[in-house]
């Protein structure tokens, strides 16, 4: 069981790396013809979601830790998805 935390752990702060990447270059690291958003909205978005993916990760690793790291990663991604669910009402606002 503490194997598929460590993994889904890892995956997660892979993922949290790849958006925040993307969030300093403002442009999509995967399949980037597919992406109609513009540079802002990208990188807007894609802040929002590494703080959700750091949550994931710090939640997974948390599990393995003890204590009271589950909860705060859990909060941490609430406030992650919780960001990007206003990020994207805003940006739908404006077009």
């Amino acid at each position: 069981m503490s194997i598929a935390f460590a993994v889904l752990g890892a995956l997660a702060a892979l993922l949290a790396v790849i958006n925040g990447v993307q969030a300093f270059l403002g442009r999509q690291l995967v399949r980037p013809s597919v992406s109609r958003r513009p540079g802002r909205q990208l990188r807007a978005e894609s802040a929002v979601a590494a703080v959700a993916m750091l949550g994931a990760s710090l939640a997974a690793f948390g599990v393995l830790a003890g204590g009271q790291w589950p909860a705060v990663g859990g909060l941490v991604m609430l406030a992650g998805w919780i960001g990007l669910i206003v990020v994207r009402r805003q940006f739908a606002a404006q077009a």
